[in-house]
């Protein structure tokens, strides 16, 4: 099996911290509704809006768990750090291995999804025909694949960094044109992974491995 070596935290930390605040702001909002009506309301709209962002935190959580749960079962010399910060980018999942390193960018979105790789914006699209639209997740996941390899060249670590993007929702249908930058369906990834050629050993590897492992921060590693 995969090392785990840093597991995800913060977007659990973030839900619950939403959640929490919601179920105040509903029960302050329900107190004071009948002594001030307008002051009541607006608690308990703020309580409704922020409840429904932590659960988007929570449901992205569940996604990435998704994510490492499958990448556990890689080869064991294979090392897997979730949700690193590495300069100004905030990474769900690194992959070190012998078929070379990689970003993945975890969207657990559901509905069909319509993108561009050369667009700004993507759409989701629920059965109900309501509509979302998101910021480029190959735009998201290449800008982080930059900054990886930026850190790893100024390391004295010059390697290229492979940006996968990855839906794990069991319902959601792709409809993507990305020539470039794969994206898959969870059921998908491992199957790519094997497909790929061996393009580092063990050594080198190790070195990006340490190097990794210094921007973890304390008590945070897995």
């Amino acid at each position: 099996m995969a090392k785990i070596l840093k597991q995800q935290t913060s977007l659990d930390s973030t839900g619950n911290q939403k959640i929490l605040l919601a179920v105040v702001l509903l029960i302050a909002g329900l107190l004071v509704l009948k002594h001030n009506a307008l002051i009541g309301l607006g608690l308990l709209i703020s309580g409704i809006y922020i409840g429904k962002s932590g659960l988007a935190f929570k449901t992205g959580a569940i996604g990435e768990e998704d994510v490492t749960y499958l990448l556990e079962y890689m080869p064991n010399d294979w090392y897997v750090f979730n949700d690193m910060v590495v300069g100004s980018s905030q990474i769900d999942h690194i992959v070190v291995g012998s078929k070379g390193v990689y970003t993945i960018e975890t969207k657990n979105y559901q509905g069909t999804i319509y993108g561009n790789a050369e667009k700004m914006q993507w759409k989701q699209v629920f059965p109900n025909g309501s509509s979302f639209e998101f910021y480029n997740p190959v735009k998201q996941g290449n800008k982080h694949s930059l900054e990886l390899s930026k850190f790893l060249e100024e390391s004295g670590l010059k390697t290229w960094v492979t940006t996968l993007v990855v839906f794990p929702h069991k319902d959601v249908e792709l409809k993507v044109w990305s020539p470039k930058t794969r994206v898959l369906y969870l059921k998908e990834l491992a199957a790519y992974f094997m497909e790929q050629k061996d393009v580092l050993d063990k050594e080198a590897c190790i070195l990006i491995v340490e190097k990794l492992k210094e921007i973890i921060p304390e008590n945070d590693s897995a």
